[in-house]
């Protein structure tokens, strides 16, 4: 579809509610007060792998004020996760990281909540703790999860311990192709781990009807995953369980797995609202968020690429070890996720990947922003630049050399419907500064020990779970929106009323998104996976649409003609070629009262015609090309970002102004990790900088503007040709900036971050300080 199609969608009005955001008057989660609402809070485990030989509770009951001690005996006996059930909601026999929820009080005010979790005696039998993912995996290592089987696909012959999950890539034959090769690279990355450090702390609010019912609120990315695990934890039907979404200051992934991302926050303040029989809320302090709430892990990526001389790529293998923590949490689908995009978005002919999800004593993994994403392109990326100054060849034209056309098949995808990959890579190029000359590119002069580094990316854009969408027309020609989207500042304030707006024909201030409510909104499993357009959206207009069908039925009588020859323009039905014949939106919809009762448009988002469309056609993957110039201070390792770009396709943008706010937020993430972020944790496995005191996020004055384009002419899976945005960003600035480094200095660095005190080390390692 072309542009000029469209009267509402591909402009930028102003987000719905931003201004209130912006001055703040947002109402979030912390806002919550419920009438006789007690405070709650968690005793953690300050063990990170340790038996629970005793839980003495009785000193913290008599405290005056306390209203209900809980504990694993007050619970069922019930283990939740997301592949593998290996967790409790609080802590039953063992603990297997520093932060392991262990029990929780009800009272009457924060300090007496503190008095009385310090009152709680817990007698541990300390164990071993392995905080290295390759130490965990030898059989000599302590056993994390006595009762977890190893994986069943795990390769014959394979001696280890710990692994919760195996996932394996292979293609043609790696092994005969890599001895066939001219060239052949070898390397191995390492990423560490990182805490999402959204603004808004998680909270959990809880109360028990006059029915019997229980209501909670979260600031979850997932309500209906969080309803479910509430039922099936606490041993309540699912219709006595309703989850309301507050407004979320910030998620990025770290509150999108149901209630793993938040050690079980939500079924904890539900039983001490069941036991206290009052209404509870429980708050997160900063220090606690990041001990135990869900991270994005690090990993150990091994890479061996085969080339020909003229660069033909002809075989990859490796190993990915992927840091899972304590428990699974999302493990499974991220390290799957990361050993997949080890094999790249190029053609791959021949590719043999081994995937490793381990237990650690550590912080436990979750689907934060590009799981196992960023983690595969930093090996990846770096990788392939190796390879090209082994080669002698500019990093730009190896990687155009190897780039998928359309109908070829990459690793994980395979069919490609199109590719943009060799446009994002070549506007790039020219962003940053690239001179073309004939058919080559010339780089740039720079200065001193400054540096040109580029990288590319790929994300999912593919099937998954669907979701629905409900259109209300009200009696003046307004709308409201109920869909399963909560709103993290995207879908629902600026996707989903341009949609609707345009099916409808009503100005975009008439759309209302309303908060998601269990009892109310149409299923989702929550806002993840860059899904929200695809699924919500896609909903969201053929509701609309039903919607439009049902008033131009209406109108079609009062008008004399057939549905077909109506459209409706700024809230008029009217006949296509004589708009003097038209009637109100807010006649027909107010008549409806007397004939259907109301317009109610339903949609959904249909994954069994999603997955069958792109067998029958191919896939057309959202690809990315970030490029940045860098200056290097070789006397202290100081890095500063002069200039960066970001050129994506994520087919036809909706709101194009919030799509490049969704891959500047995500650059900036990557940036962050890529500079100077990492949760650090000690021998024991405590970890070292909980708060922001001293976890280092990038400063203003250390994020460079990023400069970003968009490409078009390749339309995605969603409404109008849009391609999910929220991730991929995230993919490909760790590597851009550590090539970068080593255009500058000729030292590849290839451990993160790539902080002034590991440059300066890598300077001095190889004589360049």
């Amino acid at each position: 579809m072309a542009k000029a199609e469209f009267k509402v969608v591909g402009t930028s009005p102003a987000r719905k509610g931003g201004v209130e955001r912006v001055i703040g008057k947002g109402i979030y989660g912390i806002d919550l007060m419920l009438k006789d609402q007690l405070h709650g809070g968690i005793l953690r485990s300050q063990y990170a792998h340790a038996k629970i030989i005793s839980i003495d509770t009785s000193e913290a009951k008599k405290i005056p004020g306390v209203h209900a001690v809980v504990t694993a005996a007050d619970a069922p006996d019930v283990r939740y996760g997301r592949s593998y059930f290996d967790r409790y909601i609080l802590a039953r026999n063992k603990v297997r990281y520093m932060g392991d929820p262990v029990a929780a009080v009800a009272a009457d005010s924060p300090a007496v909540v503190k008095q009385a979790l310090k009152k709680i005696k817990v007698v541990y039998e300390p164990l071993p703790v392995v905080i290295d993912p390759e130490e965990a995996m030898k059989p000599e290592a302590p056993t994390l999860h006595e009762d977890m089987p190893l994986p069943k696909n795990l390769p014959e012959g394979v001696k280890v311990k710990n692994v919760c999950s195996f996932a394996a890539v292979r293609v043609g034959d790696a092994e005969k192709a890599m001895a066939e090769a001219d060239v052949v690279v070898n390397e191995v990355y390492e990423t560490k781990m990182i805490h999402p450090q959204y603004l808004e702390p998680r909270i959990a609010a809880a109360q028990v009807e006059p029915n019997g019912r229980i209501t909670v609120w979260a600031n979850s990315q997932g309500p209906f995953p969080v309803r479910q695990e509430i039922s099936k934890t606490l041993g309540i039907p699912l219709n006595n369980v309703r989850v309301i979404a507050a407004e979320l200051g910030g998620g990025f992934g770290g509150k999108g797995s149901g209630i793993t991302s938040g050690a079980a926050i939500e079924p904890i303040c539900a039983l001490l609202a069941m036991k206290a029989k009052r209404p509870v809320m429980i708050v997160l302090d900063k220090a606690e968020e990041t001990i135990s709430t869900t991270i994005r892990s690090g990993a150990k990526l091994y890479i061996k690429t085969g080339v020909k001389k003229d660069g033909t790529i002809m075989a990859r293998i490796g190993k990915v070890i992927y840091d899972t923590g304590g428990y699974s949490g999302f493990g499974a689908q991220a390290g799957g996720r990361c050993t997949n995009m080890l094999g790249g978005w190029y053609l791959m002919p021949n590719c043999h990947i081994d995937g490793y999800v381990v237990y650690t004593n550590k912080q436990v993994c979750g689907p934060v922003r590009g799981p196992g994403g960023p983690q595969a392109a930093f090996a990846v990326e770096s990788h392939m630049d190796s390879i090209a100054a082994k080669l002698d060849m500019d990093p730009g034209e190896f990687r155009l050399k190897n780039i998928p056309k359309a109908g070829d098949k990459i690793v994980g995808v395979p069919k490609l419907r199109d590719v943009s990959l060799g446009e994002t890579i070549k506007i790039a190029a020219e962003k940053i500064g690239y001179k073309k000359v004939g058919a080559q590119f010339i780089a740039p002069a720079l200065g001193k020990n400054q540096g040109i580094g580029i990288a590319t990316g790929s994300w999912i854009e593919s099937a998954g779970p669907g979701g629905g969408a409900v259109v209300k027309v009200n009696e003046d020609g307004s709308v409201t929106v109920h869909i399963g989207k909560i709103d993290m500042g995207t879908i629902p304030g600026f996707g989903i009323p341009l949609i609707v707006a345009e099916e409808l024909g009503v100005p975009v201030e008439d759309v209302t998104v309303v908060n998601v409510d269990t009892d109310a909104s149409p299923w989702d499993a929550g806002t993840v996976g860059s899904r929200g357009i695809l699924v919500a959206g896609t909903a969201s207009r053929l509701a609309a649409i039903d919607a439009r069908n049902q008033l131009f039925k209406m109108a079609a009588t009062q008008l004399e003609c057939s549905p077909e020859d109506l459209e409706i323009v700024n809230k008029q039905i009217r006949v296509k070629g004589t708009p003097a014949k038209s009637v109100s939106l807010e006649t027909v919809a107010t008549n409806a009262h007397n004939v259907i009762g109301e317009v109610i448009g339903r949609g959904y988002f249909d994954n069994v015609a999603a997955v069958a469309e792109e067998k029958a056609h191919g896939s057309s993957q959202p690809f990315t090309t970030h490029a940045c110039i860098v200056e290097v201070d070789t006397m202290t390792g100081n890095l500063k970002i002069l200039k960066y770009v970001a050129v994506h396709d994520i087919g036809f943008p909706i709101h194009p102004v919030a799509v490049e706010g969704q891959i500047e937020g995500a650059a900036a993430m990557s940036i962050g990790q890529a500079l100077c972020e990492q949760v650090i944790v000690d021998k024991d496995g405590r970890t070292m900088n909980p708060s922001f005191v001293d976890y280092l996020m990038p400063t203003i004055n250390m994020m460079p503007r990023i400069e970003t384009t968009l490409i078009h002419g390749y339309p995605g899976s969603g409404p109008y040709g849009a391609k999910g945005a929220g991730e991929i960003a995230c993919v490909p600035p760790m590597a851009a900036i550590a090539n970068a480094i080593y255009n500058a200095t000729g030292v590849r660095i290839k451990t993160l971050p790539l902080s002034p005190a590991n440059v300066l080390r890598a300077l001095k390692e190889a004589g360049k300080a």
